[in-house]
């Protein structure tokens, strides 16, 4: 039960610290836009990356469950769960963040 609850916690805040660097990054390239454009685009990415960062956790949760089921060790489940699954959670934050521009360039020019 600890490594279970190990990847979740540790799954969690390597997604929160990718999720906030990601965020500045989209700041940075949300410079042009006017207030009110840029706020639904972040909006956007803040609840999507909350969601990611979610899911991300239970799916690190529920794989060294697996794994542990597979006659996996603890550790190693956990070691072999969280770097995966804090890299996928990279990537879509950066998809996110992706569909946050573009929610904000729509309204824009809508």
């Amino acid at each position: 039960m600890a490594a279970k609850l190990a990847a979740l916690f540790v799954t969690l805040l390597i997604n929160i610290a990718a999720g906030i660097a990601i965020f500045f990054f989209l700041l940075l390239t949300m410079n042009g836009y006017g207030e009110s454009d840029a706020t639904w685009g972040l909006g956007a990415y803040l609840v999507l990356g909350i969601l990611v960062s979610l899911s991300m956790s239970a799916g690190a949760y529920f794989a060294v469950q697996l794994m542990i089921k597979r006659n996996f060790n603890a550790a190693v489940a956990a070691l072999i769960a969280i770097p995966t699954l804090s890299i996928i959670g990279a990537g879509l934050k950066i998809i996110c963040s992706f569909i946050g521009i573009l929610i904000s360039e729509y309204v824009r020019t809508h």
